[in-house]
């Protein structure tokens, strides 16, 4: 009788601490998170800038940021982008720290109505992606494998053209707010009470008007994440890319 009490009371133990165990974060696993930034360019940004209208579509600070912090990020490039600023490309894919990814020739929407984006032709499509790839390529001397659509709008045919000429499609878990915003307070809040494990997170390149705090806003939303544990990846480190 003593044996068998023994016995259940030690599987009543068993038991309820695999019940506790199993209630536990796993020790060990990182929350990781990828920051991913869109470097756009239009053919009207192209022209506001060869006009003086704009000063840049880049902010170096935010690349410097990335670099000091050995934080490691995708930065999702246009051709027309590339072509403007090759000398940052070939930098930004020389350091391991960051990938690149095609985010179209002409930031032109693969929809109608896609954030009062220019209009691109279904005849157009694959030139306008593999146009891109060739310059980055040549650039960068690596063939991107990522693959983001303008505004993220797309059609389920679009996202098969995307995957036959041998790109992942990379979309978001949420956008951060970051462009045309000059509110930096409510951004930085907003992706802090957002932020999850294996979550993407949108940002911008260009500074000036287009993202006026991107630079203020990862500059205290970095230190913030890792206090709450998370780990910075590029998107290829997330285990739904690989």
């Amino acid at each position: 009788m003593k044996k068998t009490f023994a016995l259940v009371l030690l599987l009543s133990c068993c038991i309820s601490f695999f019940s506790f165990a199993q209630s536990l974060p796993l020790i060990g696993k990182p929350k990781k998170i990828a920051l991913t930034f869109d470097a756009c360019m239009t053919r009207g940004m192209l022209s506001r800038l060869e006009s003086g209208l704009e000063k840049s579509l880049y902010d170096p600070s935010i690349v410097a940021f990335l670099h000091q912090q050995k934080v490691p990020a995708t930065i999702f490039i246009t051709g027309i982008w590339a072509e403007k600023y090759p000398s940052v490309v070939r930098q930004i894919a020389s350091d391991s720290l960051f990938e690149i990814g095609n985010h179209s020739y002409s930031h032109r929407g693969f929809v109608p109505d896609c954030y009062a984006l220019p209009n691109l032709p279904d005849n157009e499509k694959v030139n306008d992606i593999l146009k891109t790839q060739e310059i980055l390529m040549q650039l960068s001397g690596k063939k991107p494998v990522l693959f983001r659509f303008p505004g993220g709008c797309y059609t389920s045919a679009d996202t098969k053209l995307v995957k036959s000429l041998g790109l992942k499609v990379v979309g978001w878990s949420f956008p951060s707010g970051d462009a045309f915003n000059y509110d930096s307070k409510s951004v930085i809040q907003y992706v802090l009470s957002n932020a999850k494990a294996d979550a993407v997170i949108v940002f911008h390149l260009s500074g000036g008007r287009y993202a006026p705090k991107t630079a203020e806003i990862i500059k205290a939303i970095i230190p913030s994440l890792r206090k709450q544990g998370f780990e910075f990846s590029k998107v290829s480190g997330l285990s739904r890319y690989r």
